[in-house]
């Protein structure tokens, strides 16, 4: 009975104690310490930061000095080293010193003052795992899966809970180490997880596994990830300023010849619908010369590049595109072949060509105004490029097809009229304007004729 009054008394005369023992700021030492009731200190003001006692068998509070944090006890004994980067880290060491849990079953991320590199330590603030690291951040998860991100020589990696490397220092942020120490931690996606880093090197991109290893080597000057989740079989690389496609294990889907990444997701998506590849076309602008052709999904040349410049097939499976040849347009076949001479001043106008050729319309029924580059006079050819109209005006504009009177504004000895299809002036040429002399020609094709 006189034991657990002894026990009583010392209880509360200890409860008594820490109760008076008040976080006080101290302005003429600007610093932080604690005192007794009667305004005494009862801890002498010496820390920068400081926070109330906590605890409820073992009392300790959390206090910063010399930049870094720990805990002391009622006494004002450092119970807890400051070696801890925040309040909330010290914290939780106070609260194992309390528990009085097993020192070193939990460690901490701390830094040595005197070089300025971080490691581990239990709660007392002993090194449990030596400073070697330029950063380290507190463990997450739990054991025996935990690990805690780390940076060495400029990269992250991260440690399991026996301060084991498990995810090599490969990463280039921090956010990208923890993702990985999560993958290690539930063990999954190990065949597919693939997240993108530089060679430190050669500063060449690759794709490493959540263990930091490379699953595909590094030799590329740019990428796309793997989806959102870095999950996706697929993905963009760019190689000697072209982009192409890779799959997760680095072998090559298609040539690195696309001008954009775009491009090249465009081409993957035919491979993934599983298009032949004779049965799709692309234009893209051979890196050795800068002349353009056509390649299926693969990169591969199926028109050779010989064109100043090309466009799309319909759908990019069409039979017609256009292509620019020594200055001017024509009509290329989804074999390479030639429909129409190049004569043609826009793509447009050539596109418009192919598809009359196309649509099987009769040769000539439409008519285009080109100017002959020789003489620099105008006439007007059909969808392959033919002369049907000689080249002997000043200048010309594309027919009107007005209820099935078609005719087209042209200009000769300096004024403008209107010609039919067999290069007649139907209308005098007697106006200032071709506009003039479209609006009579429309007159002149509702059968007001002058």
């Amino acid at each position: 009975m006189k034991r657990s009054i002894l026990i009583l008394i010392t209880i509360v005369f200890s409860s008594l104690s820490v109760s008076a023992q008040k976080l006080a700021y101290e302005s003429s030492l600007q610093s932080f310490g604690y005192k007794n009731d009667n305004g005494t200190w009862k801890i002498a003001p010496k820390f920068q930061r400081a926070g109330e006692f906590e605890g409820s068998n073992r009392k300790w509070a959390p206090v910063k000095l010399d930049g870094h944090w720990g805990c002391i006890d009622i006494d004002g004994n450092m119970i807890c080293r400051n070696l801890f980067p925040s309040k909330d880290v010290a914290r939780e060491a106070g609260h194992e010193w309390e528990i009085m849990s097993e020192p070193g079953k939990w460690v901490y991320p701390a830094r040595n003052q005197a070089d300025g590199r971080w490691g581990f330590v239990d709660y007392y603030g002993r090194w449990k795992y030596q400073p070697i690291y330029e950063k380290a951040n507190p463990h997450q998860g739990k054991d025996p899966k935990s690990f805690a991100t780390v940076r060495k020589e400029g990269r992250w990696g991260c440690i399991d809970g026996r301060g084991v490397l498990v995810c090599n220092n490969i990463f280039l942020t921090q956010e990208q180490a923890e993702e990985a120490g999560r993958q290690w931690s539930i063990g999954r996606n190990y065949y597919r997880w693939r997240i993108a880093t530089t060679n430190p090197k050669t500063g060449l991109w690759g794709f490493v596994d959540y263990l930091g290893r490379w699953a595909v080597q590094p030799s590329y000057n740019d990428y796309r990830p793997f989806g959102d989740d870095n999950c996706y079989e697929y993905t963009q690389v760019k190689q000697e300023g072209r982009w192409g496609n890779i799959n997760r294990n680095g072998e090559v889907i298609t040539v690195s010849i696309f001008l954009s990444a775009e491009d090249a997701a465009y081409a993957l998506k035919q491979y993934e619908m599983g298009r032949t590849l004779e049965g799709w076309r692309f234009p893209v602008s051979n890196p050795a010369d800068g002349k353009w052709g056509w390649v299926d999904w693969s990169g591969e040349w199926r028109i050779q590049p010989r064109y100043e410049d090309a466009s799309h097939f319909a759908s990019d499976t069409g039979l017609f595109a256009t292509a620019k040849y020594d200055g001017y347009w024509m009509v290329v076949s989804d074999t390479g072949e030639d429909l129409s001479r190049n004569v043609f001043t826009l793509s447009s106008e050539a596109w418009q060509a192919g598809n009359e050729w196309d649509t099987h319309q009769e040769l000539g029924h439409w008519l285009y105004p080109i100017m002959d580059p020789g003489t620099e006079a105008w006439g007007y050819v059909d969808y392959k490029g033919e002369w049907v109209i000689k080249p002997t005006l000043e200048d010309a504009k594309l027919f009107m097809n007005v209820w099935n009177d078609r005719v087209a504004p042209a200009k000769m000895d300096g004024k403008w009229g209107c010609i039919d299809h067999t290069g007649q002036f139907v209308v005098k040429n007697q106006f200032n304007t071709s506009a003039e002399a479209a609006m009579a020609g429309r007159r002149w094709a509702e059968g007001k004729r002058f």
